[in-house]
């Protein structure tokens, strides 16, 4: 009978720690989607990333609420960046993730930070920065999968990146 015990409670905290790899893996993959679509501007698909009542905080840059108005934001987010350096006739950015780390708080929640880069590029053949930062978020299961409850970012700074910069290679 002992036997018996012993393998059930070693199944069950297999499956546990199954259970948990599992969910992990699926937060990294929804933080990676997350980029993958803004560099590629799907704000369609982006928006589908986050619940309805989802928020989605940039501090000084600005903040919206439910999936709709976050679209919105990240669509215009280009273009708000443009109006911050006058002059810019054309703007590209691209978004990089580094050390993505969740906390799994039961079955239907969880939080996460990561770290970002971000290039941005102002006019070609001109000029470059580099953005620095980090994304601290907040994850609900809905609706079978994981979708972005809240994302806040904490930005540290814009640099110039402008040294041997050439375009195109």
């Amino acid at each position: 009978m002992q036997k018996n015990t012993d393998l059930a409670e070693t199944v069950e905290r297999l499956a546990s720690r199954v259970q948990h790899l599992e969910i992990t893996q699926e937060l990294t993959n929804l933080r990676k989607e997350f980029h993958r679509c803004l560099n590629n501007a799907e704000w369609d698909n982006l928006s589908n990333l986050f619940t309805d009542e989802a928020h989605l905080d940039y501090g000084q840059y600005g903040q919206a609420h439910g999936a709709k108005e976050i679209r919105h934001y990240y669509s215009a987010l280009a273009q708000k960046i443009a109006e911050f350096r006058r002059g810019a006739t054309e703007i590209a950015l691209k978004n990089f993730i580094h050390g993505h780390q969740s906390t799994i708080l039961s079955d239907e929640s969880a939080t996460g930070v990561c770290f970002f880069e971000e290039m941005i590029r102002f006019n070609k053949e001109t000029e470059i920065y580099q953005s620095i930062g980090q994304f601290t978020d907040k994850y609900v299961y809905q609706d079978d999968r994981w979708l972005f409850a809240k994302v806040q970012l904490d930005h540290y700074w814009v640099v110039p990146d402008n040294e041997g910069w050439r375009w195109p290679w």
